[in-house]
C-alpha cells in the first residue's frame, strides 16, 4: 500500500563517518553517485537510488543514480521514468499536491497500476522504494531508495532514518550540481555533429534525421534554414522535430537545449 506521510524533524543520524567522508570528497566528480549509493547500501541496505529534479518549464532530469545490481536495466528505467513513468508514478502525484515542506513516501511494486511502469520494477527486481519529495526553491527533489526481493521491507524507523539522511545528501548534491554547471560553462560549446551525437546517446531511437533537425535548431536555425541546410522540404522539418521532441518527452527547442546542457556537463566529467 502507498504511504505518504510528512517528514520528522527530530530523527537522529548515526552515520558511517568515512562513508559520507566519500560522499563529501566526491561531490562534482563522477564518482559521486557510487558514492552516495555505498552510504545507501551501508544505512538501509539499499540496491539502487536515484535523485531527480522537477524544474518549471524545463523537461526532468536525474540528477545522479547507481546500482548494486542489474546496472544497465536500472539505468534504462531512469530514462523511461524520466520520459513516461514518472507521470504514472503515484507517489509523484501524492507529493506534487505538497507545496511545500518535504513529503516521505514508500511504493510497492503492487501500488503501480500502469503495465509499463511496473515492468520496470520486474526487470530491476525491485519490491519496495522510500522517496523523499523536497521543494528548495521553486524546484522538486525526489531522492528515491530501492529493495529488492530478498532484503526485509522498509519499517517506520527506516524510512524516518532514510529522510533524515536524505536531507543531509541533497545538500551534497545541490553543491554537485552548481560544480557541474561551473564545469560544463567551462567547456568548449558543442557543434552540430556534437549535438546529433548526444542526442543519439540520450535517445537510441532517434533516426539520423530527426537528430540532424533538432541538432540545427538547437544552434537556431529556422525551419526554412534546416530545410535548405537539409535539403527537405519545411513541413518534413516540422514533422521530425515533433517526433523527436515526443520521444524525448518535451514540447519545446528551450526544454531540449536545457537538456542538452545537462548532457553535456556529465560526459564533461566523464571525459
Amino acid at each position: 500500500m502507498l504511504v505518504v506521510s510528512p517528514v520528522r524533524s527530530d530523527e537522529r543520524l548515526s552515520l558511517n563517518t568515512r562513508s559520507l567522508s566519500e560522499v563529501m570528497s566526491s561531490v562534482g566528480t563522477r564518482s559521486y553517485a557510487q558514492s552516495c549509493l555505498a552510504l545507501l547500501e551501508k544505512s538501509l541496505n539499499a540496491e539502487h537510488w536515484a535523485l531527480f529534479r522537477f524544474r518549471p518549464d524545463s523537461p526532468l532530469k536525474c540528477v545522479a543514480t547507481a546500482s548494486v545490481h542489474h546496472k544497465t536495466a536500472a539505468l534504462e528505467n531512469i530514462d523511461r521514468f524520466v520520459v513516461r513513468c514518472h507521470s504514472v508514478d503515484p507517489s509523484v502525484r501524492a507529493a506534487s499536491r505538497h507545496m511545500s515542506g518535504a513529503t516521505l513516501t514508500k511504493l510497492e511494486i503492487g501500488d503501480i497500476d500502469d503495465p509499463q511502469y511496473r515492468n520496470c520494477f520486474e526487470l530491476t527486481r525491485v519490491r519496495e522504494r522510500v522517496s523523499l519529495f523536497s521543494w528548495i526553491g521553486s524546484d522538486l527533489y525526489q531522492l528515491s531508495a530501492f529493495r529488492g526481493p530478498h532484503a526485509s521491507r522498509f519499517t517506520a524507523s527506516e524510512m524516518n532514518y532514510f529522510a533524515a539522511l536524505a536531507e543531509v545528501l541533497l545538500i551534497t548534491a545541490q553543491k554537485h550540481e552548481m560544480l557541474l554547471s561551473q564545469q560544463r560553462g567551462a567547456s568548449s560549446p558543442l557543434d552540430v555533429k556534437g549535438i546529433e551525437r548526444l542526442l543519439k546517446m540520450r535517445a537510441p531511437s532517434l533516426s539520423t534525421r530527426e537528430c540532424e533537425v533538432c541538432a540545427r535548431a538547437v544552434v537556431g536555425k529556422t525551419i526554412e534554414g534546416t530545410s535548405l541546410d537539409l535539403n527537405i522540404q519545411r513541413t518534413s522539418v516540422i514533422t521530425y522535430r515533433q517526433r523527436a521532441y515526443q520521444k524525448l518527452g518535451i514540447s519545446r527547442t528551450n526544454e531540449l537545449v536545457a537538456l542538452l546542457n545537462d548532457m553535456h556537463g556529465e560526459r564533461v566529467l566523464a571525459s
